[in-house]
């Protein structure tokens, strides 16, 4: 069968690799229609994931960690509810059972975190196998908005991090996919929603998809239209969705006293702050890693009630056998790519 798989940095190929295994007792074999791409895979591909995670190998890899499937064949011991046929979004996340988070319930936080399609074999091949614990049925949803479940469910963790709530204002940074999928949660959550971001596209997709105003500038006219939009208190959430390590410091400049800043956003470089801000401000700062099982599931609800908005985000699409340029679409900031959708299926 075929599969785009990473070699080695900044070198993929279009392969025949082996068909999986038949399913183990718990596990199903699936069959990608639809993959994102997003950051991660881009920290993947030209290597520099082992930056972000402390690991040291990942070649060769098949990438693709945000994807929808049906179901080929299931396993004799797997729940009721996992059907032949079903499309399914598949929350990508394998905790170790055993460390401090996964005994607390955190698996997103787990010290030994394997992900599909980073450390293990993902969506950008005809066949894989999965545990049925990380399927989730998408009922009618069509393929391309079910391939955005797993990207929502980022939003929705980092929401639940923030504990934000209905009437609230949150300044969120960025408005490339995860800042966009945050803006639509919080807007269906009730919360008033500022989005940042330097491109003007998606600053109007921002307002497309639900947020009260979008703003750009320098960090001081950025910290005057947040204050201006917040009658000079500044907004009690910010959400840094960018990956910008200055971002954190514009954050915690931003957010009123007694707020609270969540980091989304992955950098490997430091962050240059000034310590006084946090007893100054009594400020929360927070970080959100993927998603728990219960906000996967909260993030199909959501896709599938707006529909629309998420529809808007996808800009380009691209066929399995040219994976490679669909990555590097995401890299080249003069493509102005949003969301970048591999199809599998019909014509490779």
């Amino acid at each position: 069968m075929l599969a785009a798989v990473t070699k080695s940095p900044g070198v993929m190929v279009i392969d025949n690799v082996a068909e999986p295994e038949p399913p183990g007792p718990q596990d199903v074999i699936i069959r990608p229609e639809a993959v994102g791409i997003c950051g991660s895979d881009l920290h993947v591909y030209s290597g520099d994931i082992g930056a972000l995670s402390g690991a040291r190998s990942f070649f060769p890899r098949v990438q693709g960690h945000e994807f929808c499937a049906v179901v080929e064949e299931i396993g004799e011991d797997c729940p009721d509810g996992v059907r032949t046929g079903d499309r399914v979004a598949v929350w990508p996340l394998h905790g170790c059972g055993r460390c401090h988070p996964c005994r607390a319930g955190r698996a997103n936080a787990c010290v030994s975190l394997e992900l599909v399609g980073i450390h293990r074999d993902g969506g950008l091949q005809q066949l894989l196998s999965v545990p049925a614990s990380q399927v989730f049925g998408v009922g009618d949803l069509d393929p391309e908005p079910a391939a955005f479940i797993e990207p929502m469910s980022i939003a929705v963790h980092a929401l639940d991090r923030a504990g934000l709530a209905a009437g609230e204002q949150v300044v969120i940074l960025g408005a490339g996919p995860i800042g966009l999928a945050t803006t639509v949660a919080a807007t269906a959550a009730g919360a008033r929603v500022m989005t940042t971001d330097p491109v003007p596209v998606r600053r109007d997709l921002a307002l497309t998809v639900g947020a009260e105003t979008v703003a750009w500038g320098s960090d001081g006219e950025l910290l005057e239209a947040t204050h201006a939009w917040t009658h000079r208190e500044g907004p009690p959430r910010v959400i840094d969705t960018t990956g910008d390590p200055a971002a954190l410091a514009q954050a915690v400049r931003m957010v009123c006293s007694a707020g609270r800043v969540v980091v989304v956003g992955m950098s490997a470089a430091p962050a240059p702050l000034r310590s006084g801000v946090f007893p100054e401000k009594e400020i929360d700062v927070v970080g959100s890693s993927c998603a728990t099982a219960p906000d996967f599931l909260a993030a199909v609800r959501l896709v599938q009630a707006h529909g629309e908005s998420v529809a808007a985000l996808f800009s380009h699409r691209f066929p399995l056998t040219r994976a490679q340029e669909a990555i590097e679409c995401v890299a080249d900031p003069a493509a102005g790519a949003v969301k970048v959708l591999i199809t599998l299926g019909g014509d490779y």
